[in-house]
């Protein structure tokens, strides 16, 4: 739980650094609402796919 709240917190400060600067290069208006909430809905998407493909192996005892 912990992690997943780490990476909205990330993702919320890397998507509206992103969408600053989106904004700012094709002179559109910069929204701080849809920028954070992008980015944490997709962070939380990507988080939610990848870590069952990390998962770490289950060692054997002899």
């Amino acid at each position: 739980m912990l992690k997943q709240l780490t990476l909205l917190f990330w993702s919320a400060i890397y998507g509206l650094v992103l969408g600053y600067i989106v904004s700012a290069l094709t002179g559109g208006a910069f929204d701080v609402a849809t920028s954070a909430v992008v980015a944490m809905i997709g962070g939380f998407i990507a988080i939610n796919l990848i870590a069952p493909m990390v998962k770490t192996p289950k060692t054997q005892t002899k």
